[in-house]
């Protein structure tokens, strides 16, 4: 359905358009003179729409997602309903599209199309600061979260040494302490507005990454290993002993240890999405690429993170022997601003012949059934 117009490296203003001209918005109502109304809202939004087409049912829906991210003022409470009707249909709409953009191993149009789920449900552009999804935070009040001369520096909270330009840097920054949001944003908001702040920062996913890889390899004990993937990496050369070594066309497995690190006391798994119609669930994606390539290798999703969850893929190895890296997303479903990306670097040596039989073996054995 979507293969024709989807591209591998699809820019978000066309990821946008893709999504409105989907065959399920083509019965969206056009009321009389909403047309003229749809050209006045396409003036103030910031990518163009056709102008030919005004009275287009798939116009109106770029329109409204357009105004949706833009937490734009509709004009009428019909075009509320519209906007709820549209927004109702897009997530299936874009998990399809992205089940397409994975059966082409394309890495760049999958990524774009997580991010636009992501703002579909919170309601702003991905390119935005994500303190914006947090309740009271307006572009008005950014100014809060840079340093200052002092004069808001209230006691117990630490001075701000830099502009804190993310939730996972405030959530850092605050650490769970009401006194230090307060020192932030007292001047702007009401006790109650600040208190709203923190018990939602309290309650967005902290998770903790943790990832191995389990194979065969030659020389072994006869049995699969588990080989730890370095997570400290700061930048500069990578050490030699970030390197895995792992044999040329071989399948290895892929484990993904994910822990929530912030226990919240209400068992809700519902995200938080004010301007979202429905309740949503949290959750995430997986994904391991090579972006040297911008090649998608897999693709997985993954439920609300309780306590721990273990995630496995199957990983294959190139053919030609040499360094690569593959890198890991973990991407949420519902949030700006919570995503990660890890590195997995690979040394791909010459492939041997008993890890393959090994690791093919195991698969056949798994799959045959002992009960009959």
């Amino acid at each position: 359905m979507f293969k024709d117009e989807l591209k591998a490296e699809i820019a978000m203003p066309q990821l946008i358009e893709l999504l409105s001209n989907a065959t399920e918005y083509a019965q969206l109502p056009l009321r009389h003179n909403e047309d003229q109304i749809n050209s006045d809202l396409a003036q103030k939004l910031p990518f163009e729409v056709n102008p030919y087409s005004y009275d287009s049912s798939h116009t109106k829906t770029h329109i409204l997602l357009q105004g949706h991210f833009c937490q734009l003022q509709m004009p009428s409470t019909d075009y509320y309903t519209d906007t709820k009707s549209v927004l109702d249909q897009a997530i299936r709409i874009l998990q399809a599209i992205l089940d397409t953009s994975a059966d082409q191993g394309w890495l760049v149009a999958a990524l774009q199309v997580i991010n636009l789920i992501q703002m579909a449900i919170q309601g702003r552009w991905g390119h935005e600061s994500s303190l914006l999804i947090l309740p009271h935070i307006e572009p008005h009040n950014m100014y809060c979260f840079r340093p200052h001369n002092g004069s808001r520096h209230k006691k117990g909270a630490r001075s701000l040494k830099s502009p804190i330009e993310s939730i996972p840097e405030l959530m850092a920054y605050c650490d769970g302490r009401s006194e230090a949001l307060m020192s932030l944003l007292a001047e702007e908001l009401s006790h109650s507005q600040i208190d709203e702040i923190l018990m939602l920062l309290r309650h967005l996913p902290e998770i903790s990454v943790t990832l191995a890889i389990k194979g065969w390899w030659s020389g072994g004990a006869g049995e699969q290993e588990e080989k730890a993937v370095p997570m400290d990496y700061q930048g500069g050369v990578r050490p030699d002993s970030d390197w895995i070594d792992v044999h040329a066309d071989q399948e290895y497995v892929l484990n993904i240890q994910l822990r929530r690190l912030n226990k919240f006391k209400k068992r809700d798994s519902k995200s938080h999405a004010p301007r979202f119609p429905k309740p949503k669930d949290e959750g995430w994606f997986v994904v391991v690429g090579e972006i040297e390539n911008k090649e998608l290798l897999a693709l997985k999703r993954v439920g609300y993170v309780r306590g721990q969850t273990n995630v496995q893929l199957a990983l294959y190895t190139p053919e030609e022997i040499g360094r690569v890296i593959y890198t890991v997303y973990l991407m949420s479903d519902s949030y700006l601003g919570l995503d990660q990306q890890y590195d997995i670097c690979l040394n791909v040596i010459a492939p041997s012949i008993e890890s393959q039989v090994n690791t093919e073996l195991k698969g056949e054995l798994e799959d045959f059934d002992f009960d009959d």
